[in-house]
Order: C-alpha cells, then structure tokens, then sequence
C-alpha cells in the first residue's frame, strides 16, 4: 500500500491470508499511533469456523479498531450450500467499486487454480455493472489490465498442481 491512506481491498481465503497478515499489523500499528487509515475491506474464507479460522481472533481485533472498515467471511462447509469469497464479492460489489474508482488497491493472495479466476470474475461483474463505460467484458477486462501496469491490482497466487 503506496499511502496508508489509500483504500485496499484485500482477499486472501486459507492460506493466502498469509501475505496479507503483515499489512494488518502494520495497520495496527499504525492506527495505534493516531495515524488515519483508508477503507480497507477484507474477505477470508475458510471451510469451518472451528477448524480453519487461525486468525480469527486477528481479524476480529482489526475490525473491533478500526483498521479494517469491514470483515466478509465465508465458511463453505458451514451450510448446505458452499460460500465462497467470490460469492461475497458479488453480494458486495460496491465495496469493489469504490476501492478502485477512489484510486485504491486489490490484493488477492491464494489458490491460483480455482479461486483467483473466480474472484476476478467477480471483480470484472463488479466493474461491469457498476463502472461508467465499462458494461462490457472487453472494457472492464481493459480496464482490470490497466489496474495491473499500475500496480494496483497485485495477485500473490499459488497453485500445488
């Protein structure tokens, strides 16, 4: 994050909340030093609540402070039918807007196999339906290509196969 100032979008479900767990200690810090902070809004996933969310506690701090505007979580084993980020996503695609029309950042950290394909498609039907002139997938795929060269779309994604 250029300024600690500038809104972030951050996505990391599993293990890929790893890279991410730095950017929220120093936005404590921070936070803890009066520093203002921008909107950040974080999404995590994981299968159960019991099981998986090791950082639960972490996040519910950054939340409970300030440092995170707010906290989308998805348990896809805790309902008949599985949750994932990317569902979130599209319940919430104002949030993604707003990070990127106000000049922000997305970071997605994780599975590069399933889980980034579908969060940036959730990503392009965000701008899509919300982006001036970017209704169609040509344009709003221009425009996620655009957000890339500027760094401001950053995926630390990995794949075991």
């Amino acid at each position: 994050v250029s300024t600690q100032s500038t809104w972030a979008l951050m996505i990391g479900p599993g293990t890929g909340i790893a890279p991410l767990v730095g950017f929220l200690w120093r936005r404590l810090a921070l936070k803890s030093k009066g520093q203002l902070l921008g909107a950040c809004h974080f999404y995590f996933g994981c299968r159960r609540r019991e099981e998986d969310y090791i950082y639960g506690e972490l996040l519910a701090r950054c939340r409970e402070e300030g440092v995170l505007t707010t906290l989308n979580v998805a348990f896809s084993r805790e309902q008949p039918e599985k949750v994932y980020v990317q569902h979130l996503l599209q319940e919430n695609q104002s949030q993604v807007w707003d990070v990127v029309s106000g000049g922000g950042s997305i970071y997605v950290c994780g599975d590069a196999k399933n889980m980034a394909r579908d969060v940036e498609t959730a990503i392009l039907q965000a701008l899509q339906t919300l982006g001036t002139d970017l209704h169609t997938s040509e344009a709003a795929e221009a425009y996620i290509l655009d957000l890339e060269k500027k760094e401001r779309y950053l995926k630390d994604v990995w794949s075991s196969h």
